[in-house]
């Protein structure tokens, strides 16, 4: 009952793979992290905001991407001296390059070739989780809520699970009933702003964001964006926050450079306070995972904004960099189990569907 997840998010850092064992609940036995090169990691930035790749560019990095995959995994499997055959599958995400749930003709676009995992790995691969719920009237996203009930749910309700990549995501469970959405934007643009001014891939523990101040003015004006008074079930990614976005806001280039970083720190946590309020639970905890989970100062602040316990998944025995991943290869089981999920509540769609397309080696 081993299975691999492997999941490269909208934050296009790299790859995270995780090798689950579910013979007696959900047991991450191991994990890897494959930095994207960062000529890959260049063109994926270059496609996600918008400005065009060739036909023949773009095929390529679809290659060029399930070689990477396969190679992370097969490396994990080695340093784990686990045979290939005792692999049933492999959960693949592949890097989300374009996400439109809501336009006329609804889709949802994923790089890196599974056909190639599959080849590369001789392994069976499950992708494509997100195209049938997005065909069949869903947002595609989020697919972790489902999965975070199966972790969490037997902590005293209601709780919140919030996902912190480069757009942040909310599970809310209270009993049975369980929904989530994309709150709007978690690193995405702060790592944009420190890179664009630092050289940095992000800013450790906010220490760049901790020396400026709050534009009040800036982040009401953020605030104001259509997205976040959408009702849910919703979803949004870097096609709409990115900087030609931050920069349509005439007041970021009269700013001192940090006090533009301090302010989004701050409007990612008001815009998750946002989607909570929509959630119209009363809330006590909320469980944090993802990259976003390690800035001291992120978390420190949402604290003091939410007036609730906020706690890293690590402390419920979760790595919060894994989730996600781990995520990735119970899809993979599903699948394989022929299980129709039910996300309506979640994602919108109109009915129970099995997720993913297998690629058999």
């Amino acid at each position: 009952m081993y299975f691999v997840g492997v999941m490269s998010g909208t934050s296009c850092d790299g790859i995270d793979v995780a090798l689950v064992d579910f013979r007696t609940g959900i047991n991450t036995v191991a994990t890897s992290f494959l930095a994207y090169p960062e000529a890959v990691q260049s063109q994926l930035q270059q496609i996600i905001s918008l400005q065009p790749l060739t036909i023949a560019e773009l095929s390529a990095l679809d290659a060029k991407l399930g070689q990477l995959y396969a190679e992370s995994i097969n490396q994990l499997l080695k340093q784990q001296n686990m045979a290939k055959d005792a692999v049933q599958a492999i959960g693949l995400h592949g890097q989300t390059i374009y996400h439109d749930p809501d336009g006329q003709l609804a889709n949802t676009w994923q790089l890196g070739s599974a056909a190639k995992v599959a080849q590369q790995t001789g392994i069976n691969t499950v992708a494509n989780f997100r195209q049938m719920d997005v065909a069949f009237g869903g947002q595609g996203a989020p697919l972790a809520p489902a999965f975070h009930q199966q972790v969490f749910g037997h902590i005293n309700n209601p709780i919140v699970v919030l996902n912190l990549g480069g757009i942040a995501n909310i599970t809310v469970i209270d009993g049975d009933e369980i929904f989530g959405f994309d709150t709007g934007p978690a690193n995405c643009l702060m790592d944009e702003w420190v890179k664009k001014h630092q050289g940095l891939k992000y800013d450790d523990n906010g220490h760049w964001a901790k020396q400026g101040q709050v534009n009040k003015q800036l982040l009401a004006d953020m605030l104001s964006e259509p997205y976040f008074n959408q009702p849910y079930p919703k979803s949004t990614g870097r096609e709409l926050f990115n900087l030609d976005w931050l920069f349509s806001h005439e007041l970021v280039a009269k700013l001192d450079v940090v006090d533009v970083q301090r302010t989004l720190l701050q409007f990612t946590v008001e815009s998750i306070a946002t989607g909570l309020k929509q959630a119209h639970k009363n809330i006590t905890e909320m469980i944090v995972c993802g990259g976003g989970s390690h800035n001291q100062y992120l978390m420190a602040t949402f604290s003091d904004v939410l007036g609730i316990t906020v706690k890293s998944s690590r402390d419920y025995g979760v790595n919060p960099d894994y989730v996600e991943a781990t995520l990735m290869a119970w899809l993979a089981k599903q699948h394989l189990q022929n299980t129709k999920l039910d996300l309506t509540q979640i994602t919108g769609v109109r009915k129970p569907l099995v997720y993913g397309i297998s690629y058999r080696p």
